[in-house]
């Protein structure tokens, strides 16, 4: 049986905009586990996602969420004042956060042999993903079977993940605690 990551981010990466930025992932057996969740996305070709949808539809769709079978990891980070006192920003943050993601995201897989699935950005170039999914992976005893870029227009499961870390990013950022409603689906959560 092969499980399955998916993963993406909310918030920018640079000193001025949001203050918080956060990554999340799911983690599943198979992606029908979220089908549930997933027809209360349209199917009209768009990006689905946090910010574009209105707070009441936000709330459905995450209580619809915690009844599927699923773990949700995240981690966020207030990029001004991180706990460890040392900033970052850019492409070095992203990378930090994805690797911590990744490695909490192994550490709950249901079985050995996964696939990993990342929003498309331009914050990491497919090759270094794939190299930090394969050393965390070696570090979990697990085995990465394939690791993409994908889409989100095109995967519901990565527009699924992206009310996670929006949520998570807005419990910090706005004192929204919509993050609750699925709580029970959380295994990690990480705050710096």
């Amino acid at each position: 049986m092969t499980g399955l990551i998916v993963i993406d981010e909310s918030g920018d990466l640079g000193s001025k905009g949001s203050t918080y930025f956060a990554i999340a992932a799911l983690v599943m057996l198979r992606p029908r586990h979220l089908k549930g969740a997933s027809k209360l996305l349209p199917n009209d070709g768009r990006e689905h996602k946090w910010v574009n949808t209105d707070p009441d539809n936000r709330r459905e769709l995450l209580s619809t969420m915690s009844g599927c079978e699923f773990r949700a990891v995240y981690a966020v980070i207030n990029k001004n004042n991180p706990d460890s006192g040392k900033h970052l920003y850019g492409n070095e943050l992203y990378e930090k956060m994805l690797r911590q993601v990744l490695a909490d995201a192994m550490s709950v897989l249901p079985c050995r042999d996964f696939n990993v699935f990342v929003d498309r950005s331009s914050f990491i170039k497919i090759e270094r993903l794939r190299e930090l999914a394969r050393e965390e992976a070696m570090k979990a005893g697990v085995n990465l079977m394939k690791c993409d870029k994908v889409t989100s227009e095109q995967n519901k499961c990565v527009q699924l993940v992206d009310y996670v870390a929006g949520a998570a990013r807005a419990r910090y950022e706005d004192e929204d605690i919509s993050i609750h409603i699925i709580e029970k689906r959380i295994s990690i959560a990480r705050r710096y």
